[in-house]
């Protein structure tokens, strides 16, 4: 399920949409914030009489220059003349290094961040479990080292109507069989029993209308040596009832166990 959401009048955060981009998107940025960058650069020199090797350059040959002193490479072949076309270079070269420190470290955290490798379940079901109606949903860890501490924590979103007629939308919290675990490394059955202290009771002919469920993972990765998290919404599409979770796990010698990740999403 997917929730659109308009944000109006507030700052946009550069670096957080940086770090959020696709490798190939912050690649093709910089390369073309680079690109740009010497184009400007390079236009300006044209634009100054005699500016490179005391002739007034090409824009090809002013380009290539601007290249050469945003990256510090200095060939030698190509030098300033005068001392605006210096005053020129010294922004540049300073422009240059701030964006190799700049994009080094978005690149280093973009690195560096860690997370989680949760699979999530495609369904959540609504069925009979160990003889009580319950909600069940799956997720796997398809990294497959240790996740300690983990948590999980699943809220229902209602829309709903107060008694002033106002329209609100709503989360409760949902109890769980489980919510913990020492260490959480291939896969975990969770589950919510629909009785009639639950929200999920009968919520089918009430008055207010089931948004979607999410569900939140917390846990200490042992890799990273660090708190890692995951999330995901189940919306009205994703509830399937009276179906089971197809096994995923094999044993693949004494006391070592496999999941068969190309059932995770199968039902029977």
């Amino acid at each position: 399920m997917k929730t659109n959401l308009k944000i109006t009048n507030i700052r946009k955060d550069t670096y957080y949409h940086l770090l959020n981009m696709s490798w190939i998107n912050l690649i093709l940025f910089v390369f073309i914030l680079y690109v740009f960058s010497n184009i400007i650069f390079g236009t300006v020199y044209t634009l100054i009489p005699k500016s490179i090797g005391g002739r007034t350059p090409g824009f090809l040959e002013a380009f290539h220059f601007s290249v050469q002193t945003m990256s510090t490479i200095g060939y030698g072949a190509l030098s300033p003349t005068g001392i605006i076309a210096n005053i020129i270079v010294m922004f540049e070269s300073f422009f240059g290094l701030i964006g190799v420190a700049a994009m080094t470290g978005i690149i280093f955290a973009k690195i560096s961040r860690p997370k989680a490798r949760i699979r999530f379940s495609k369904n959540l079901l609504i069925t009979d479990h160990d003889g009580i109606k319950a909600a069940c949903l799956r997720i796997g860890n398809t990294r497959g080292n240790d996740i300690v501490e983990a948590k999980v924590h699943l809220s229902a979103l209602f829309n709903e109507v107060t008694k002033e007629g106002e329209k609100m939308r709503r989360i409760y919290n949902l109890d769980l069989r489980r919510n913990y675990s020492p260490f959480f490394k291939l896969s975990w059955l969770i589950v919510h029993n629909i009785d009639e202290s639950s929200p999920l009771y009968n919520y089918e002919n009430s008055t207010r209308s089931l948004v979607g469920l999410m569900l939140t993972v917390t846990g200490h990765d042992g890799t990273y040596s660090t708190t890692v998290y995951d999330q995901h919404m189940y919306g009205n599409d994703d509830i399937v009832r009276d179906k089971y979770f197809a096994d995923i796990m094999r044993e693949v010698s004494q006391g070592s166990f496999e999941i068969d990740y190309d059932k995770f999403d199968e039902l029977k």
